[in-house]
Formats: C-alpha cells, structure tokens, sequence
C-alpha cells in the first residue's frame, strides 16, 4: 500500500491525544483548551510539509472553481484552514461530552430523517471529513429512539468508543471497525438496518483496498477517486441513503451548526450489466454534492493528503522514472 495514503498518515485526532484534550477541556474549559491547542496547530502548519502543500492544493482547486475568495492570500487561508481543524476538535470532543445542546444546532430537511425514524427504517447515512460528522450525537439525542452505527476505519475504533461511552453514556452513538466488511459483518450491519439503526459512513476518501473499489470522478475541476464502498454496502442492505453535513457557522462567536440532511436514494441499484457505469454516476452525484458543500463552508474539509488522481499518478510515475 502507498505509504503516503490516508490510512498510514497519523491524524492529529489519535486516541491518546483526544484523551489528553478531553481532560484538559473537562477540567479547565474552552479557553485553555485553546492554548494548549493552538501551539500545536502552528507547529503542524510550519513543519508538516504535506498536510499544508495539500491544504493548498485544495485551496487553489476552490479559487480556480470561483468557490473561493481571492482577495487573500492563500497560505493565509491554509493557516485558517488548519486552525479551523483544531477548533472542530474542540467542538468534537463539546459533542461527546454533551455540552452542545440543541438549541446550538439549525436542522434543516430534518423532516427527511425525521419520517425514516418514525417509521422504525434503518438507512445508510453518507457523511464526509467536511464540518463535524459527530454531530449525530445530537441526532441520537433528538431522536432517543434511534442508534446510530458510525463506520470507521481505525484499529482504535473499539477503545475509541469505549471512551467516547465513558464521556457521555446516553450517546445512542457506537463506532463500528469496518476495514474491512465481511460476510459476517455484512449481516451485522443487515440486522441493525433491520432494526431501524442508522449507519452513518465518511463518502470521501479512497478506499485502502486500492482504485480497484473506487471510481474515477470529478471533483472541483479535476479527476479523483472516491469510494464506491458505501454506495455498495447500501446497495446491499437495499435501504435509504441520505447525505449528512454538519458546518459551523464561522460568523457565530459561541459554537453554532448548520446540520444539514438530504434525501440522496431510495435505493441504489447497480444492475449487473451496468454495475461500474450506474457506480460511477452514483459516484459523481456524490462528489458533485459534495463540491456545492465545500463551497458553504471552504476552509471546514478536513482531508489533508494529497487527493487528486492526477497528481498521485504523475507523483508515482515521476518517483518510478527516477528509481
């Protein structure tokens, strides 16, 4: 596997280090959970070569799509968009510890969810690393008769949930290891769909499998791969899909989110014939949803890898050339 891709970069989010912020923020508040945070956040943005240059690149993609002002700099605007990662996970770990209620929260198409759970019907919830995916836990705590199953890929996934329990116990909220489905996995995640749970999974980074379970689509003006994984798994269980978004409003001086839920499938269907041509259309709606969201709130998508198809096949050809 390359050793550059996602699943091999250590997150600044890492369970011992989110440990370490939830008892300084438990203990001390907001405010000196800002100063310990924002020096690290200036060392990774000085000394974290590819995260930044990635940041840019996903920057200079947003202005060259008119999604983006340009009246300022773009370093500058990189630095922001590093500094906006630390405050969501401060507003992260506010979530799991309960301390942002409901009235912090804008729902809109809220009736979207709002039928499925009245009627006792599990779906696939497609999320993304844009704005605050935890925010379901304020789902869970509108709907108390509703679990949600956040998919994640993370060997930490077991004692990350058993943490985020220990912060609030009432989350509805578990977090499920899904490296990798198998068929024993597969009718786990059939039965809580079954049971009217919610499945809640990232849409926007490729699969550690490889491209062979991704498809090739454009997104902000150039080629990429993005997972067919949680399309495929909905096909699967033949449930509902709804997109989730989550953004904070930049202009609010106390945390305020925008949470916004739309209706993406009744159904996915890939005919057998058909299967990667009905994938990679499913695909494109997504990134092309995906793409009008990131121009809501620029600097709150947290993927900082390098993204974009051309630019890892052009990297891989050049370091082929050279050995």
């Amino acid at each position: 596997m390359n050793e550059n891709h996602w699943s091999n970069i250590a997150e600044a989010g890492a369970v011992s280090g989110i440990r370490f912020l939830l008892a300084v923020y438990r203990r001390l508040g907001r405010l000196p959970f800002r100063v310990c945070l924002y020096p690290v956040i200036l060392y990774y943005f000085l000394f974290r070569k590819s995260s930044r240059e990635a940041s840019l690149e996903y920057l200079q993609h947003m202005r060259a799509e008119g999604r983006l002002p340009s009246h300022r700099s773009l370093l500058f605007q990189s630095y922001r968009h590093f500094m906006n990662f630390g405050e969501s996970m401060l507003d992260k770990l506010a979530v799991w510890q309960g301390d942002i209620s409901l009235d912090a929260l804008e729902f809109h198409n809220h009736e979207v969810f709002d039928n499925l759970a009245r009627q006792g019907k599990g779906c696939v919830m497609v999320g993304s690393h844009l704005g605050n995916l935890e925010i379901c836990r304020a789902l869970a705590k509108r709907n108390t008769n509703v679990t949600f199953n956040v998919l994640m890929h993370t060997a930490h996934a077991t004692r990350f949930n058993a943490m985020l329990t220990r912060a609030n116990s009432k989350a509805h909220v578990n977090v499920i290891q899904v490296s990798d489905i198998s068929p024993a996995t597969a009718i786990i995640l059939q039965q809580k769909i079954e049971a009217g749970e919610f499945l809640v999974v990232a849409g926007d980074r490729s699969p550690i499998s490889g491209q062979s379970n991704a498809s090739e689509v454009s997104f902000l003006g150039e080629l990429c791969h993005l997972p067919q994984g949680p399309f495929i798994l909905a096909s699967i269980l033949r449930c509902p899909v709804l997109t989730i978004f989550c953004l904070r409003r930049e202009t609010e001086e106390k945390p305020f989110f925008d949470l916004y839920i739309d209706h993406f499938a009744d159904r996915i269907l890939l005919p057998r014939k058909e299967r990667q041509k009905a994938l990679q259309q499913t695909l494109q709606r997504w990134a092309d949803l995906l793409a009008d969201y990131c121009e809501k709130a620029p600097l709150q998508w947290f993927n900082f890898y390098s993204f974009w198809y051309r630019q890892s096949t052009d990297s891989h050809s050049e370091k082929s050339a050279d050995q």
